[in-house]
C-alpha cells in the first residue's frame, strides 16, 4: 500500500552500483530509510539531486514494518529553499542542523510535533536575511527540550558551576571533568536566559565570536554527554570558522 507523507531529508549515501539510500525524517511514520534504485542514473524516475540534507519533500512511499529499507514511489520537492543554499554561511548551518537531526533521531521514532518543530526551523533559516549568527545555537537549545534534555538554568551564586552531566547548576568547585568553569557556567546561564525571554519585541543577546563558539562547543559537548556518541558531530568545527 502507497502512503502520502512528508519528509525532511537527513542523509543520503550511494548504494551498490547506481542507486542510493535516503535517510528521511518522515512527518507520518518518523525516521525512516528509503532506496533510490537507479537514483544516480539519468533517466531514472526519482533524480537523487532533489534528496540533498534539509530538502522538504512531498513523498508517496511504501512502508512495510518488516523491512529496514522503505521504497519511494514518487517524490517531489514540497518548499523553495533557494535562499537557505545559495548562501555559503546558511548552507553551512544547514548540513550541521542536518547532522545533529540525523544523528540524533532514531529509526521509527514517530513525533508529529518533533517533526513540524523540524520544519518550522528549516523554513526559518531560509527566510532570515540577517541575524542568523546564533540560530544554531537557539535549535540546539529547543531540541533539547523535544527530546527531553533541556539543560535547567538554575543559576545562583550559591550554586554557579553548570554540571553537564547532570544538566544544572551545581555548587561544587570546577575541577570535574563535567562541570564548567564559573566563567563558562555564567555565559551558558545568560544565554539559556536569552532564550526563556524571546519575544517579537525581545533584543537578542550580543555575544563576541569567542563566546558563540565557547556556547557551541559546550552544547555540543552536553549533547553527546546525553544523546550522542563522543565525536560523532564534525560539522560545528567548520561551522564555527565560517559562521561566527
Amino acid at each position: 500500500m502507497i502512503y502520502e507523507t512528508k519528509g525532511v531529508v537527513l542523509r543520503t549515501f550511494p548504494y551498490l552500483e547506481s542507486s542510493t539510500i535516503v535517510r528521511i525524517l518522515t512527518k507520518e511514520f518518523g525516521v525512516k530509510s528509503y532506496i533510490l534504485k537507479g537514483g544516480r542514473k539519468s533517466k531514472s524516475n526519482l533524480r537523487s539531486n532533489i534528496f540533498q540534507p534539509l530538502y522538504i519533500l512531498d513523498l508517496q512511499v511504501y512502508n512495510n514494518p518488516k523491512k529496514e529499507i522503505q521504497i519511494i514511489s514518487e517524490a517531489k520537492i514540497d518548499k523553495d529553499l533557494t535562499p537557505l543554499f545559495s548562501d555559503i554561511k546558511k548552507t553551512s548551518l544547514a548540513f550541521f542542523l542536518s547532522e545533529i537531526i540525523n544523528q540524533c533521531l532514531k529509526e521509527e521514532e514517530r513525533s508529529e510535533v518533533l517533526y513540524e518543530f523540524i520544519e518550522e526551523n528549516i523554513l526559518k533559516l531560509n527566510n532570515l536575511t540577517d541575524n542568523y549568527s546564533t540560530f544554531h545555537l537557539s535549535f540546539l537549545i529547543e531540541l533539547s527540550e523535544h527530546l527531553g534534555f533541556m539543560p535547567m538554568n538554575n543559576y545562583s551564586l550559591e550554586i554557579p558551576f553548570f554540571d553537564i552531566q547532570k544538566g544544572h547548576f551545581v555548587s561544587n568547585n570546577p575541577y570535574l571533568s563535567n562541570q564548567l568553569s564559573k566563567e563558562d557556567s555564567l555565559l551558558i546561564s545568560n544565554f539559556l536566559f536569552s532564550q526563556e525571554n524571546r519575544s517579537q519585541n525581545y533584543t537578542p543577546i550580543k555575544l563576541t565570536k569567542e563566546e558563540k563558539t565557547k556556547i557551541l562547543n559546550i552544547l555540543i559537548q552536553f549533547y553527546q554527554t546525553h544523546i550522542l556518541s563522543p565525536n560523532s558531530i564534525k560539522s560545528h568545527i567548520v561551522l564555527a570558522t565560517i559562521l561566527h
